[in-house]
């Protein structure tokens, strides 16, 4: 799997965000290491977000105009750099390295470090029938509003309850959601995922996009569950013996060893 890359990702920072460039550089030079092939992304257009959000919340973006802590001002030039490299990953099946994440970001709304739904866009732009499976350890909330009643898109998460953002209690429609407590050890997230996979196959879309968050390891400072560096590589063959298209968009992950867990997750895959 190719890794599409752009190294504006890494231009931007805000003093002690757990959202940092450091975690994508560490998976960055993993997958260097292991001889992963890079390719690079242009910027997503105004009218690729337009796809999934609606023109206020694009205009709130460029101009910063609310308040959320979690998610500061940051102008148009990284989220449509993320954005880009989620369409690419898309074209060429791919693993899209990339920062901000995007899966709290809903068509009239941002938060959870996030500013346009990278993922939704690229799925969107596809127009392909596509199943999500969203593996970051928080609800995709964004990514739910996006999709909801859409019969072309399947959206299926595992994720922490309680925890941010507080949504994903229950399945509703095409999203199908999967709550697991704290400290959900890695034999009962893998049965759960097995029963996530069957609901995709069942689905039968022409392709499957991953929202890959790192943060269910087992010691991610922002997590919960009880993943392991080798629990990454067995969610990989798992995703993968659905032997469907696919393609990859980094969400979470904030732990020191983003780029083993990385590294472990494609190699699966």
């Amino acid at each position: 799997m190719q890794v599409v890359f752009s190294p504006v990702c890494l231009e931007y920072s805000f003093t002690g965000h757990p959202e940092s460039p450091e975690r994508i550089r560490r998976i960055r030079d993993a997958l260097k290491a292991a001889g992963f092939g890079f390719v690079a992304a242009g910027a997503a257009t105004e009218e690729d977000v337009l796809l999934a959000h609606e023109r206020e919340h694009l205009e709130r973006v460029r101009s910063g105009s609310y308040s959320d802590p979690d998610t500061p001002p940051l102008g148009m030039r990284f989220p449509l750099a993320a954005a880009g490299a989620a369409i690419k990953a898309a074209q060429v099946l791919g693993f899209a390295l990339t920062r901000p994440p995007g899966h709290h970001a809903g068509r009239s709304f941002l938060g959870g470090f996030c500013y346009f739904n990278n993922i939704a866009i690229a799925v969107r732009k596809l127009g392909k029938r596509t199943a999500i499976l969203d593996l970051d350890v928080h609800h995709g909330n964004g990514t739910q509003d996006i999709f909801l009643g859409d019969d072309k898109v399947l959206y299926v998460s595992l994720h922490q309850v309680p925890h941010y953002p507080g949504t994903g209690l229950r399945s509703e429609g095409n999203c199908r959601n999967f709550p697991l407590p704290p400290g959900t050890e890695e034999s009962a997230y893998l049965k759960t995922l097995e029963k996530a996979l069957s609901t995709v196959a069942l689905f039968k879309p022409e392709i499957l996009a991953v929202s890959m968050g790192f943060d269910t390891y087992a010691g991610d400072p922002l997590g919960g569950q009880r993943i392991t560096e080798k629990g990454f590589g067995t969610i990989g063959r798992m995703v993968k013996a659905l032997n469907m298209p696919t393609f990859v968009v980094l969400e979470g992950g904030y732990s020191g060893k983003t780029g083993e867990l990385c590294l472990s997750f494609l190699e699966g895959l």
